[in-house]
């Protein structure tokens, strides 16, 4: 026996039936019409009558009636279902656009905070109320927005390639990108020792940059490659620039040395880079901005490598296991810098010092202890990175012979196989992965955050992978960790050289020691005035975001600051993977009761509200009045 209709059922089947015959009812007999329409009467009095069995009876009889003589024809039904769906992708659009909605990660550009693949939601009231579809917003708060939070960004206006795409198909909007806000407008920042030392407008020190959890975890370089943005605006010109910003320039002559110049913010001036060892008053050499002369981009080389790939004679080291180059001292002067043709496209290396410091097994243990690496597949004993969006894999050396294929990623020394989803496992100390002989560590380092190809091509053409080496407290730190501290002999016998090379050369072949140049601090208080100088400045309404990955992210340092209308949301909880990492992001938590939000809630309540009510009044309103 069939279940009964409720009465909110029949009360549904009476005005669906009526709306079919006031639509189609016109080409049905004078009689049927009649039958028909004092069946719905008998309907409506039993549905307010509450007698829900003769309710039911009706209601199956008016809708056999209707399906047999109101039948939709195919076009109907298309039409039907074309205006549902574009209704509801309207109203998905705008509810992802202005409330909230979920978000995949594509890249490891957060690591280790979110990983390729994570499932976010994100809150798009976090700051404002955004116009849909657009880079604009109805209503901003920038009081709202916190240093050191995580902010999802358009890319609408900002200088990065293959930004298109489309919600669902077919309506065109820009991707999102999710980074760490850094600095609010009128900031000044100074990197040193993969931290960032910064003030307000005011002078006043943003502590949170140093003490906040969740940056202590994390270190910040203010460059991907001393090149940054490579142009040539001329023939005989090429415009170097960092955030975006034009920064230094090299002219090339048809006879004589080339020469370059630096920005300083106020005009171009020549760089300066050896001139003087003392304690600059500005700007004064590519090196000088923002502490990019407290970085060295870093390789390890082999003996034979030292000896084929580097002008060090290495009987005037000591014996290594590993030899640790360091490119340090970035400027635009010396050694003269040269043009290179790779791919049939011109490059060009910054003109920088090199050093080396022979490392031994203890030095190469610490390097695996902190490894990191990106996602990466292994296939055939060839390694290329993971894409969500698709990679393909490249040929080169297979010295991933003894790794089985499959997916992994390394942080803080600890390897992980990437199964469904996402989904991580931690593999075994002993995993052929982790081994710590000579080539296995090089292997791993040289190729990067980025696990970049080409770094099979990289002693004979200069090419340095993404990794860092700086000093603080006098530590040399690598991967965020202090691979050779201020007691170890080896690092101490490296300085002694250093100082001594400085104190050698000449203004024919001039060399700054790689050294450890101190925090900008005065008397133990930030050193506002210095930083100020030398820092970098946010202009009005732009921030400068960046990903918690230095080392492969395209973030400020690329596309320069983000506009304020470009800020879009706040992710609010990681729902996959299952894990210790899932639940609330890696920030302090943004205020949950916000004017935007309260808008947005309230604009939602009162629709509901208002289309309860109507349907309530429409469903209790009888059609046929007694």
């Amino acid at each position: 026996m069939a279940h009964l209709y409720s009465l909110r059922k029949s009360r549904r089947a009476l005005h669906w039936c009526y709306s079919s015959f006031k639509k189609k009812g016109k080409n049905l007999s004078q009689n049927l019409k009649s039958q028909f329409e004092d069946n719905l009467k008998q309907l409506e009095k039993a549905v307010f009558d509450k007698d829900r069995t003769r309710a039911d009876s009706l209601a199956r009889q008016a809708e056999e009636f209707s399906l047999q003589h109101f039948k939709k024809t195919t076009f109907e039904y298309v039409i039907e279902i074309g205006v549902a769906i574009i209704l509801a992708l309207i109203i998905a659009t705008i509810v992802r656009q202005v409330w909230f909605e979920p978000y995949e990660i594509p890249t490891g550009s957060m690591r280790p905070s979110f990983r390729e693949q994570d499932h976010l939601t994100v809150t798009k009231t976090a700051f404002g109320l955004n116009v849909p579809l657009k880079a604009k917003h109805f209503y901003f708060d920038s009081d709202l927005v916190r240093r050191t939070g995580v902010v999802i960004i358009t890319g609408d206006n900002i200088p990065l390639p293959d930004q298109n795409t489309t919600y669902f198909g077919f309506i065109p909007y820009k991707k999102r990108y999710i980074k760490r806000l850094i600095g609010k407008p009128g900031d000044s920042l100074y990197f040193y020792g993969g931290k960032i030392y910064g003030i307000d407008a005011e002078g006043n020190p943003l502590e949170e940059l140093l003490n906040d959890p969740w940056m202590e975890k994390l270190e910040h370089i203010p460059f991907l490659t001393f090149e940054g943005d490579i142009s040539f605006p001329s023939q005989n010109q090429v415009l170097f620039k960092h955030m975006n910003l034009p920064v230094g320039k090299v002219f090339f002559k048809r006879f004589g040395t080339p020469t370059g110049e630096i920005f300083n913010g106020k005009e171009w001036i020549k760089d300066q880079s050896f001139e003087s060892t003392k304690a600059k008053e500005e700007i004064r050499s590519f090196g000088d901005f923002w502490g990019m002369g407290n970085f060295a981009m870093a390789r390890l080389l082999t003996k034979k490598q030292v000896e084929n790939y580097t002008d060090v004679d290495i009987r005037d080291l000591e014996e290594g296991v590993l030899y640790l180059q360091l490119r340090h001292t970035p400027n635009l002067t010396y050694p003269p810098p040269q043009l290179f043709q790779d791919r049939h496209q011109y490059g060009i290396h910054v003109p920088a010092l090199e050093t080396i410091i022979p490392l031994q097994q203890k030095h190469l243990d610490a390097i695996m202890d902190n490894m990191y690496t990106s996602r990466f597949i292994v296939k055939n004993g060839s390694a290329h990175r993971y894409n969500i969006e698709g990679s393909t894999p490249y040929s080169g050396n297979a010295r991933f012979s003894d790794v089985p294929d499959g997916t992994y990623e390394i942080y803080h020394g600890k390897a992980e196989q990437v199964g469904w989803k996402g989904k991580t496992s931690q593999l075994p100390e002993t995993h052929p992965l982790l081994r710590r002989d000579a080539s296995r560590v090089q292997e791993l380092f040289n190729k990067g955050i980025d696990f970049s190809k080409n770094e099979a091509r990289a002693f004979s053409q200069g090419y340095y992978p993404h990794r860092y080496a700086y000093f603080r407290n006098s530590d040399l730190y690598l991967m965020g960790a202090p691979i050779l501290t201020k007691e170890d002999s080896t690092l101490i016998q490296f300085l002694q050289k250093e100082e001594g090379k400085e104190r050698q050369s000449t203004s024919s072949n001039p060399y700054l020691a790689f050294t450890d140049r101190g925090p900008p601090l005065k008397n133990g208080n930030y050193d506002i005035e210095f930083i100020r100088k030398f820092g970098l400045t946010i202009p009005e309404k732009r921030y400068l975001v960046l990903g918690d990955n230095h080392a492969m992210s395209a973030d400020s340092r690329v596309f320069g600051f983000a506009p304020e209308d470009n800020i879009r949301g706040a992710p609010s909880f990681l729902i996959w993977p299952p894990g210790d990492r899932w639940g609330a992001p890696p920030q302090t938590a943004y205020p949950f009761l916000t004017l935007p939000r309260l808008i947005v809630w309230l604009i939602a309540l009162a629709i509901f509200i208002t289309w309860y009510v109507l349907h309530r009044k429409r469903m209790s309103t009888r059609i046929f009045p007694e």
